[in-house]
């Protein structure tokens, strides 16, 4: 992109040429090579101050403290071994459900995660190569430990065995453009097997699932427009609160857009944008719920798709906890709704001025025994309209039909 410090316009005109919204990539590569360039001259800054044999022995040094809080965090859980499963809907080619496996073994202060039994490479976008994989791997590390840092120290107690030629080991030419929805499965099958040995360190499933849902057309001057986004759900709950209703997908932090970002810039219109009733998993502290959007075409046709998850696998709950809503996808045709017929992936949906999609996320798997929910906060979900009544008398007891309102 760069020689001598000297932008390369023929490489970059070749980079846009191979995307439909050349405005929006060159927006990102700009952040991109910006963020570097103040990278480079925040180090040049410290060298400067602080000379290169310090630098790096700072950054040793931060590693190394990485490391020995990781293996105290580690020698604090029990010694054993611990396995949880999972599945992938489909890879959006072949109707067939892919197993995502992990075995978490602790001895003394080294974690062994061992994803041995995942499913193998696939045709569709759903693979993810292994320097991905191990990065989910912290990110699941993270969660449960929030107080570690930021550092690759802290991986070095951490042991991660994956198969070759495995859905989490996948090489060129092999398609990853799905990657998002598989290592949010990866950080669940891992909450799902430490829980097991420490729940009180571990939240329930969050709702796993980006739901990449694109609608696109063209303007009356013939110019393309693609609305390209991604929608929130529950996050699941934990020892100490609820989860969270209707967040951003724990891999990363960026933000759901606001509705009047989106209507303004493409010719749609949000017909709803709402909590999803009923959609958290019930516990004695329940998971967060999921969001229903239903977006309207306001042009005279487009064409969509849906890259999503969680349509026939649950998010699920822990210590006792209840399993989340699933993923729902509808879309609207001449002759009525429809639904995918992968559940939750569908390439080329053709839209009428007037016609809608319609997403219904997941919600959060629920922490702990529903039956230790106080009747207080049942009456209260109920009251909120989070839960129907019928729904809670089957999950919590009829005992918050007795307080006081």
């Amino acid at each position: 992109l760069q020689r001598g410090g000297e932008l390369q316009q023929d490489v970059v005109d070749i980079i846009l040429r191979n995307t439909r919204m050349q405005q929006s990539a060159m927006g990102d590569l700009s952040g991109q090579m910006n963020a570097l360039d103040l990278g480079v001259r925040r180090m040049d800054a410290l060298l400067d101050e602080y000379g290169a044999e310090t630098v790096k022995a700072a950054l040793v040094a931060l590693g190394d403290r990485a490391e020995t809080l990781a293996r105290s965090e580690i020698s604090g859980m029990p010694d054993g071994r611990w396995e949880a499963e999972d599945f992938m809907d489909n890879d959006g080619i072949t109707d067939e459900a892919l197993p995502v496996r992990v075995a978490l073994e602790v001895q003394g202060d080294k974690l062994t995660l061992d994803f041995t039994g995942t499913a193998p490479t696939y045709a569709g976008p759903i693979n993810i190569a292994r320097p991905t994989a191990i990065a989910c791997c912290y990110v699941a590390i993270k969660h449960i430990f929030p107080s570690l840092p930021a550092n690759a120290g802290v991986m070095r107690s951490i042991d991660i065995k994956i198969p070759d030629n495995c859905l989490l080991s996948a090489e060129y030419p092999l398609p990853t453009g799905g990657y998002t929805e598989t290592i949010l499965r990866m950080i669940d099958v891992i909450f799902s097997a430490a829980a097991q040995a420490m729940p009180e360190k571990v939240v329930g499933n969050a709702y796993g699932t980006i739901n990449a849902l694109s609608i696109a057309g063209r303007r009356p001057d013939g110019k393309r427009w693609v609305m390209f986004s991604f929608y929130g759900g529950g996050h699941g709950g934990s020892i100490e609160s609820d989860g969270l209703n209707h967040g951003s997908a724990p891999i990363s932090t960026a933000t759901i857009p606001p509705a009047e970002i989106l209507e303004s810039a493409y010719p749609v219109i949000f017909r709803q944008w709402a909590l999803r009733d009923g959609s958290g998993g019930t516990g004695m502290h329940r998971g967060g719920l999921g969001a229903v959007y239903e977006i309207e075409v306001m042009d005279e046709s487009a064409e969509a798709f849906l890259f999503g998850e969680r349509g026939r696998f649950a998010p699920k709950g822990i210590a006792g906890g209840g399993d989340a809503a699933k993923n729902v996808f509808h879309y609207e045709q001449d002759d009525g709704w429809h639904e995918p017929a992968l559940t939750s992936k569908m390439v080329g949906i053709p839209l009428k001025k007037g016609q809608r999609v319609r997403l219904e996320t997941p919600g959060g798997g629920g922490y702990g025994q529903p039956s230790e929910r106080p009747a207080a906060q049942v009456a209260r979900d109920v009251s909120l309209g989070y839960i129907d009544a019928a729904a809670a008398d089957e999950a919590y007891g009829t005992a918050w039909r007795e307080v006081d309102q």
